[in-house]
């Protein structure tokens, strides 16, 4: 074999690889390494946000071009069965508007998608202080500090805790 043909052999071989490895359009997005990871300070008891590529059942009704991060912080429970997009990016103590003018936006999901309660709590309270539905919620809590935040499905079903760091009243979120 000549040296122009297995040159053009191996051209080919390269694109029928390349096309064979290209995701199909229905496909969810694959990490990137400017997606991968950049973590943000804002959860607490183990809890990291990230803006990585969330699990592929929480991506639903999203569109983030191929190779930029995540648009909005998230973070999931232990099991990875329930998340949190933190559209706030930080929480604030009391009532929304916030100093900036946002609001402590969060959007709750639970892989099984039955309907469900959030029940928030500062650390070491074992009473709810805050509760508010599944789903896109404004989670106004009165106080700083860590909060775990327990999502309750209707049927009784497993119970998901995520906690996040409040910051105090009155401060303006980075």
């Amino acid at each position: 074999m000549s040296r122009a043909r297995s040159a053009a052999a191996c051209v080919a071989l390269l694109l029928l690889a390349a096309a064979c490895s290209q995701p199909s359009s229905n496909s969810a997005p694959s990490p990137t390494p400017s997606q991968v990871a950049q973590t943000r300070d804002s959860g607490c008891a183990g809890t990291v946000l990230t803006n990585a590529v969330p699990p592929n059942w929480a991506q639903a009704g999203w569109t983030v071009a191929k190779g930029e991060p995540w648009p909005v912080p998230w973070t999931s429970d232990a099991s990875g069965d329930a998340v949190a997009f933190v559209f706030a990016t930080r929480l604030v103590a009391g009532a929304s508007p916030r100093v900036d003018g946002s609001t402590n936006k969060v959007l709750w999901i639970l892989r099984e998608g039955q309907p469900f309660v959030v029940e928030g709590r500062p650390e070491e309270k074992t009473a709810p202080v805050v509760t508010v539905p599944g789903g896109p919620s404004i989670v106004d809590v009165p106080t700083a500090g860590c909060w775990t935040f327990r999502l309750i499905p209707n049927d009784g079903s497993t119970v998901r805790t995520i906690s996040l760091y409040v910051l105090p009243h009155g401060t303006k979120p980075s």
